[in-house]
């Protein structure tokens, strides 16, 4: 195994994992303390946004946390997921010629949909509920679409 490799792809990726902490762990956490609302309900709370996605709204309202900081965490968490998610693909899609090969050819067939070609990125809005932000950022990386796009239509 190539140890050397590794060290170098964590270094040039730890400003990201940084930003992920921040925006998934310490925004939230942060906020809680400032609001005195309990750690532990904010913490059950990402925890349940990183596995229920936008299903965990309802597990924080029951856990009886204000509505807007609900929002603001979830937001936060779904944020964090994403920006890993393009960056991990990212990494993956310049290393990988199998993987590049792949984006070739899929981008070459979503040229020719006509349903791909009038909707494009905005096609994602009424499918984020059902595919949540783990499928969007894939959909919309693997498209080549504009990031900042499908970033707010995987936050809607």
């Amino acid at each position: 195994m190539n140890y050397t490799k590794i060290k170098t792809w964590i270094g040039g990726h730890n400003k990201i994992f940084i930003f992920w902490i921040i925006l998934a762990f310490a925004i939230p956490i942060s906020l809680s303390v400032v609001l005195g609302i309990p750690i532990l309900k904010t913490l059950s709370l990402i925890v349940s946004t990183f596995a229920l996605e936008y299903f965990a709204v309802p597990v924080g309202i029951g856990l009886g946390l204000d509505p807007v900081f609900v929002l603001i965490v979830v937001t936060s968490v779904a944020l964090s997921a994403v920006l890993l998610m393009f960056k991990i693909f990212d990494t993956v899609g310049g290393k990988s010629r199998r993987v590049s090969n792949f984006l070739s050819k899929s981008r070459e067939r979503c040229q020719k949909s006509k349903i791909i070609q009038k909707y494009g990125v905005y096609g994602l809005l009424p499918a984020v509920p059902f595919l949540g932000f783990y499928v969007c950022p894939a959909i919309a990386w693997i498209m080549g679409w504009r990031r900042d796009y499908a970033l707010t239509s995987s936050h809607e």
